[in-house]
This record gives structure tokens, C-alpha cells and sequence, in this order.
């Protein structure tokens, strides 16, 4: 399992809701980044503070960016009090110009954002670093090849470089740094990013985030950063999957989540949210931290006058999120930008030959409430002046590499492990029942304590087994963090298989595998089987979701083949059961019917795949030879049919194969 993260204080020692402590990410943060903390943390209730990402740098009412016009501000008279940026690309921000001209803007933006009285939160869509292409090239093994040890870590130390100069660059008018939520790798629950689900196990993801506080700030002494987790939903209420990728409370600030309504304010969207908002809270009171919807909206974006199905959309996911106790507590939330009359979120009152938008009135209604912030509404001596202190960590030790979960298939491994607030007198491994003990040597320009595992060719065979590493610290406390691997490849599959699940030891390995959409549970199964001995069993519950589903990574050529085969045991529900193939870049999609419940082999030639429904660009493109050589991920969904029997169930699939 995971390295345990320090578990939530108690209000008493100063991490919980109330006293002049703060339990932040940065034990070091600036005295206005604590303050902020203090204040998000102790809203709980008190109304929600509404956020808009770029508001002052794109929007459909004005031309140029001055840093004051906003479409909030011409909506409402009243600019948001979240301002949301972005790390876009290469680090440099949003706008146009060179790099550093790019630079300077970004600086100026927040800059002014702060004078206007609100409060920032940047995200990060990253370039590949290693293909070069944008935040959705999921091609290449990225987090692995970033993370230290990897090929690509040195470039990702570069764009973490940028993020940190432009952490020290952003001073308020008296050259104190201002606070920023920083809120980078989001959405990963989903595997549209190359940081997503399908691309990254949960260890490396946790990795990944640990490496990027430490980096920024312990490396590089960025202090005015609050760190913000915030993957997409939905969870049903639940916490398990949310918490899945969580990388400690050392570690986070803020607890987000992201949700967009594609289905124009339908109660079943409405009661989803409200439940995991309230579950995030829950999770957030008990462990000191701040609670938020970091990203809302209608999904892809408002539409043009009378193609929008619920007039009074915000004020609908207002009143439910403040009619439950728990989802009230919510600090901010904030939905994505205004780019232009193609995509914007916010809608905006007439301008040039533009009438006003339909949803403006609910809008405004939205802004007028009573349990809506806007920066007019903030006290900024309550926001930045608090005198509160953060309390110091405790000593936590965490396994870098290999990550929990990993497959090793080489005879030698390197071990790096990570001991913060304590200086051990020796840290050490032992690998499964083997009592000997392998010391780490401190590597004082890394940081890490490292060792060479010398596993043996002869071990290299599919089996799993533990590493343990212990952190011996004066006084005879002891820190301890263990990590299941598997040692040696998984049986190669022949060329044009998915998966025939034989090759999982067992549940635990198959679920490293597979990345869930939504809330779900899989596993192994010995009977029904389709073939051999094992087959996959489904488990879907759809009490507050319409869909759910898995995915993995696949690659190999399948230009030679010509029809996707799998065994299948549908469950009788006549729920809609998904199929999607992602090649050449799209996501193609068959449907194999769920109507009965009777066992057996289905055959799909790829002339019957289409598009994905939501995909009108690509509508009437085909699967071609080029595509099948160019594979990304295979995914299951299931979708809930309005005539579809039952809420929830099972059903079993096998042997998945290219034909």
C-alpha cells in the first residue's frame, strides 16, 4: 500500500477549523499565504465565494486585456473573487507574444488581479515533455520519464524553474509575494491529460505531486503557494476513488473537484455534485484543510440565445449546493473562461452587435444572492491580514521509487526515498519476509536517501513481494513506508490482445492496470470465464452517476486486423454498454448489447466502430489501417438507458482481442 500520510490533527493541536493555527502544505508559507488559508478554511458556511478563470484576460466584451475589464464586470458590476490563470504550454501564460513578453503579462495580470481585491489560483496544462506536444498528448510514459531517475526529469525541473520565478516575480505594491492556490495535475480521475488515469498510477501520480511541492518548495523557496488536489468527478458521495490519488495532507491545501453538467441541470447532475461536494467537505473539516468546486460550468461551454435547456442554471446549482449543510461549506467555486463568442462560460450582457445573453438574468440573480462572494464583498484585512502561524510538520518518510505498485523488469533497482522534518541516523530496506537489512546513503544534492536493490534475474518472474524501507530516527522512533511491486514482466500478450486477464496476480495488479471513470469496482473472476481461467467482473451503481467506466493504455500496429472479438456475460439490464478504442487520436466507440443475459463470443468488425457521439468534429470518420497503427487506450464504459431495468449490476468480459 501507499506511505500512510500524517493523519488529520485534531482541532486541538491547531490543524483543525478554529484557533490561530494552520496546518499548510508549506510550513514556511508567507504570512498572507497563511492568512488567506485561515480565511478560506474558516468560511465553512458562510457563503461561497465565486471564481472565473482568465477574467481579465479574454472575454467576448472586450478586445484587449487591460487588466481591469472583465465579462463578470460588465455582467454583474462586479468582478469575481477568484481570479483563475493558467501555466499553459511551456510556463509562460496564456497571452500572445514571445516568452518573456508572455511573462510580463502573466505577472501583470495577477498583479493587477490582487489590487482589484480578489484572490488568484493558477492551473498548469503542460506540454508533453517528453513528445512536445500539448497537455493532450498522452503519448510517451510522461510521468514516469519525469519523475527523478527518469529520462525526462531535467525538463520538467526547467518548467517547474519558470513556475518558481514566476512564484517570486508576483509582488503586491509593498514587495511582499502574493498568495496564490496553485493547482496543477487536475482532472486526473479522467485520461484527457497525459497526468490522467489511464497514463499514471496512483503511486506515481502521488509521486508525481509530492515531487512538485518539494521542488517548488523546498528546492526552489516558493512560499507563497497553497497547493490544490482537485480531480474530476463523480464519486457518488464516496470517498474511496477521490481519495485514491490523494498524496497527504502534507502535501495539499485545498481539496477540489471538478464537474461539469452535460445535461442541462437534471436532478440526477445536480444530486451527484451535491453529494461529493458534501463528501469533499466532510473530508476537508476532518483534516484542517479548504474545501472547493475549483471547476463548474455548463459542459463544453453556454450556447448561443435559445439553444440552452435551463434558463436559470446557476441559481439551480446554487440553491442546491446551499441547501446541504455539508456542500455549503464549500470556500469558492469557479467555472473556466470567456475565450470569445465560440466557447465562453460566463454569460455577458449586449455588446456591439451582440444581444444580451439569456442566462444573464439567472446570472445576476446568482451574483445578488446572499451566499455568492465577489470581490466587492471581500474584506481583504480578513483575507490577508490574519495573524495565524503554521504548525511544523512531523517527521514522514515516503518511497519515491519504484512507485507503489510498480512493475520491475530489470535485475537491479534504484531506491529513493524522501525523509522530511527529521534527520534519521540510517534508513534502510528489507524485501518481502528477507529480514536483512540494505542501508541508503543520504545524496545531499538530491535529497534523497538511495541504495541499489539487487533482485537477481533468477526473481524476475511475475510474483509479487514487499519493500519495506524503515527511518530510524534519535530516540528510537522509527518511520516506516512499504510498497508492493511485481517483480518480472507480465506474460507478453500475442499481438492484437487487450487483455485475457490471465497475466493479473491479482486483484490489486488488476487495478493497477485499469484506471476508473467515475465509480466503479473490477476484479478478477474464476467463474464465469470466457476462456482459461480468469475473466474481468464489472460492478456499476448508478445512484448518482449516468456512467462509469475503465480504461488502459494499449500501443501495437492492428493495421492487419479487422474486427475487434471479446466474451461477454451481459447482465439484462439494457443499459448502454461501451466499447472505445482510441486510435489516430479519436475515440471510436461499438456497442454490444446488454439486453439478455445469456454468455458468449461477440464479433465487431471495425467498419461498424463510429465516433464517439460527443465527437462532432471527427462524425464521419472511419477507423483506417493508419489509425489501428496508431493505438492510445482501450476503455469499458457503461451508460445508464432510461429503460434500462435496474440501477445497478454486474457483468463479465474476457478475452479481448484484435481479429
Amino acid at each position: 500500500m501507499l506511505a500512510t500520510a500524517p493523519a488529520a490533527a485534531s482541532p486541538a493541536t491547531g490543524r483543525g477549523p478554529s484557533g490561530r493555527t494552520v496546518g499548510t502544505a508549506d510550513a514556511r508559507a508567507t504570512a498572507e499565504t497563511r492568512s488567506l488559508f485561515s480565511y478560506l478554511r474558516d468560511r465553512r458556511g458562510e457563503g461561497i465565494l465565486f471564481g472565473h478563470q482568465q477574467t481579465t484576460e479574454f472575454g467576448v466584451t472586450f478586445e484587449e486585456a487591460d487588466g481591469i475589464k472583465s465579462d463578470v464586470l460588465a455582467g454583474v458590476g462586479d468582478h469575481p473573487a477568484v481570479f483563475g490563470w493558467d501555466m499553459s504550454g511551456e510556463g509562460y501564460g496564456s497571452s500572445p507574444g514571445t516568452p518573456e513578453e508572455k511573462f510580463a503579462t502573466f505577472v501583470d495580470l495577477i498583479q493587477d488581479a490582487h489590487r482589484i481585491g480578489g484572490i488568484n489560483t493558477i492551473s498548469a496544462h503542460m506540454d508533453n515533455f517528453v513528445t512536445g506536444g500539448n497537455y493532450g498528448d498522452t503519448n510517451g510514459d510522461v510521468v514516469e520519464r519525469i519523475l527523478p531517475g527518469g529520462d525526462h526529469n531535467d525538463e520538467f525541473n526547467a518548467y517547474l524553474d519558470r513556475v518558481a520565478r514566476l512564484a517570486h516575480a508576483i509582488t503586491d505594491d509593498k514587495g511582499a509575494p502574493i498568495p496564490v492556490i496553485f493547482r496543477p495535475f487536475h482532472e486526473n480521475s479522467g485520461s484527457w491529460f497525459w497526468w490522467g488515469a489511464a497514463h499514471a498510477s496512483p503511486s506515481q501520480y502521488v509521486e508525481l505531486w509530492r515531487y512538485t511541492v518539494e521542488y517548488l518548495r523546498d528546492t526552489k523557496g516558493v512560499h507563497n503557494f497553497l497547493y490544490a488536489y482537485g480531480p474530476g468527478g463523480g464519486y457518488g458521495g464516496t470517498d474511496e476513488v477521490y481519495l485514491r490519488t490523494y498524496p497527504g495532507d502534507d502535501f495539499v491545501d485545498v481539496l477540489g473537484y471538478d464537474n461539469y453538467d452535460g445535461t442541462d441541470g437534471s436532478r440526477r447532475w445536480l444530486d451527484g455534485m451535491v453529494a461529493d461536494l458534501g463528501m469533499i467537505a466532510r473530508i476537508a473539516e476532518q483534516r484542517g484543510k479548504v474545501s472547493a468546486f475549483t471547476e463548474f460550468g455548463e459542459s463544453g461551454a453556454l450556447k448561443p440565445n435559445g439553444q440552452n435547456g435551463d434558463p436559470h442554471w446557476f441559481t439551480q446549482v446554487l440553491d442546491a449546493v446551499t441547501a446541504d449543510p455539508d456542500a455549503s461549506r464549500t470556500a469558492y467555486m469557479m467555472t473556466w473562461t470567456n475565450f470569445g463568442t465560440d466557447q465562453f462560460f460566463v454569460p455577458t450582457p449586449a455588446y456591439g452587435g451582440l444581444p444580451e445573453h439569456e442566462l444573464l438574468p439567472d446570472f445576476r440573480a446568482f451574483a445578488a444572492d446572499p451566499d455568492t462572494l465577489f470581490s466587492s464583498d471581500l474584506d481583504l484585512r480578513d483575507v490577508f491580514d490574519r495573524r495565524v502561524r503554521a504548525v511544523r510538520h512531523d517527521p514522514f518518510l515516503h518511497i519515491v521509487s519504484p512507485t507503489d505498485g510498480e512493475r520491475i523488469t530489470t535485475a537491479t533497482a534504484t531506491v529513493r526515498v524522501r525523509v522530511s522534518d527529521a534527520l534519521p541516523q540510517q534508513v534502510y530496506y528489507t524485501v518481502g519476509d528477507d529480514p536483512a537489512r540494505h542501508r541508503l546513503r543520504h545524496d545531499r544534492k538530491t535529497g534523497y536517501w538511495t541504495g541499489t536493490w539487487d533482485i537477481g534475474e533468477e526473481n524476475l518472474t511475475n510474483t509479487p513481494t514487499e519493500l519495506k524501507v524503515r527511518a530510524v530516527l534519535p530516540g528510537h522512533r522509527t518511520l516506516t513506508a512499504d510498497h508492493r511491486v511485481v517483480l518480472g514482466e507480465k506474460p507478453p500478450p500475442a499481438p492484437g490482445v487487450v487483455d485475457d486477464f490471465e497475466g493479473h496476480v491479482d486483484d490489486t495488479a488488476l487495478r493497477a492496470e485499469y484506471s476508473p471513470y467515475g465509480t466503479n469496482t473490477i476484479s478478477l473472476s474464476r467463474d464465469p470465464v470466457g476462456n482459461g481461467e480468469k475473466a474481468l467482473r464489472f460492478d456499476y451503481d448508478f445512484a448518482f452517476q449516468n456512467y462509469t467506466g475503465i480504461g488502459k493504455r494499449i500501443e501495437g500496429d492492428w493495421s492487419a486486423f479487422d474486427s475487434l472479438s471479446l466474451w461477454l456475460e451481459p447482465d439484462g439490464s439494457r443499459h448502454k454498454l461501451v466499447l472505445q478504442l482510441v486510435a489516430g487520436g479519436v475515440a471510436f466507440e461499438a456497442y454490444p448489447s446488454m439486453a439478455d443475459t445469456e454468455a458468449g463470443a461477440v464479433r465487431i468488425p471495425f467498419a461498424d466502430f463510429r465516433p464517439a457521439p460527443w465527437d462532432t468534429a471527427n462524425a464521419g470518420r472511419r477507423l483506417t489501417p493508419e489509425d489501428l497503427a496508431d493505438l492510445s487506450q482501450f476503455n469499458v464504459f457503461i451508460n445508464q438507458d432510461s429503460a434500462g431495468g435496474t440501477t445497478s449490476g454486474s457483468f463479465f468480459l474476457d478475452d479481448i482481442r484484435a481479429l
